[in-house]
């Protein structure tokens, strides 16, 4: 048996003065990519109300809801794929993605997102 192949379990060794790989979160974590499709962000002036998001969503995350007088979307983060459709067929641009990544609750009502919930860029 050759040496280097005697020698291939030691390899690992160089590990032990490197150090760990691991990020204390949420103390630490890394940026999003670029591109990153976080939640959407609405703007409820730009909004009609047409629902078009609510009819290209594939999950049926979206649900057309009364705010301000209008029709708005509601976003139930917990379906949703973030594919950006949703984004992409809003006709006056109201619905953008973010790149908002840190979306977590106790319970799983906590990922619906009313329309002034989404409003906020937060």
């Amino acid at each position: 048996m050759p040496l280097k192949d005697l020698l291939k379990p030691f390899k690992t060794l160089k590990n032990i003065s490197k150090k760990p790989m691991t990020l204390v979160f949420p103390k630490e974590s890394l940026p999003p990519t670029e591109n990153y499709r976080g939640r959407q962000l609405l703007d409820v002036n730009k909004c009609i109300g047409c629902g078009m998001c609510s009819r290209v969503c594939p999950n049926d995350a979206i649900n057309m809801v009364d705010f301000m007088n209008k029709k708005c979307p509601q976003i139930h983060l917990g379906k949703c794929c973030f594919c950006a459709l949703c984004a992409e067929n809003c006709p006056t641009n109201a619905l953008t993605m973010t790149n908002q990544i840190f979306i977590a609750g106790y319970d799983r009502f906590f990922a619906v997102y009313d329309p002034e919930k989404l409003s906020k860029n937060e």
